[in-house]
């Protein structure tokens, strides 16, 4: 069987089949390599233009979630969702953002196939009531990557399964496969459990356990509603 047919299959299994999924573009800020120290004050106004332009893309429909992340040591620095039509969309889009103009943050971008209606209910109810709290809290995040046991005959049908299990009983919020030929393959992210729990329902994956695939951990911090139920 090809690498490729492999993927696809590995794909395949991974998407939630009993809930209906779209195609989303993720885009991971992380660090740049030549960010330079700036005063107090410069620092306030990059953010203060990066908030300004959340804002506008949710306004126009193109970003549907968004959060920092809190990890240390930091190797992301936050996060976009976009509903846009193309990678290459998503790369210009994201690549205007005041912290990468500002060499603050670059940019990786992914395609993603995730579960329908991420940030509907956010906008329905702070349209009814803009007075709704956000209610941020930590999301605990994984990035599922090829592991070290990783070959193209892995078995990892048991882990969209297991996955599906997990979302039933409501530990998991919503996962799905990446798209794409690099080593990324997967986005996990969990409901508000503490740390230890999410870490260990990830390590009693099998596909995990057996070092076919691994998990990168962080700690994502996503408004109230953003996810869908």
């Amino acid at each position: 069987m090809t690498l490729m047919l492999t993927l696809a299959l590995f794909f395949a299994q991974m998407t939630p089949s009993h809930s209906p999924s779209e195609t989303y573009y993720v885009v991971f800020l992380r660090p740049d390599p030549a960010r330079k120290p700036i005063s107090k004050e410069e620092g306030e106004r990059i953010q203060k233009n990066h908030m300004a332009n959340i804002m506008s893309m949710a306004d126009h429909g193109i970003l549907v979630a968004a959060g920092p992340f809190e990890d240390k040591p930091t190797t992301i620095t936050g996060v976009f969702i976009f509903r846009v039509s193309s990678l290459q969309d998503a790369q210009q889009i994201a690549s205007a953002d005041p912290t990468v103009q500002a060499h603050r943050n670059i940019v990786e971008v992914h395609a993603w196939r995730g579960p329908k209606g991420i940030g509907e209910e956010y906008v329905r109810l702070h349209k009814e009531k803009p007075e709704t709290p956000e209610g941020m809290g930590i999301q605990p995040l994984f990035l599922i990557y090829h592991g070290p046991g990783w070959s193209p005959s892995a078995q990892t049908d048991g882990h969209a399964r297991y996955l599906a299990q997990l979302r039933a009983e409501g530990k998991v919020a919503m996962f799905g496969p990446t798209e794409g030929r690099d080593e990324l393959v997967g986005i996990i992210v969990f409901n508000r459990v503490p740390d230890e729990e999410a870490q260990r329902l990830i390590s009693a994956d099998a596909a995990i356990a057996a070092n076919q695939l691994r998990a990168e951990f962080h700690h994502w911090w996503c408004a109230e509603h953003v996810l869908p139920n």
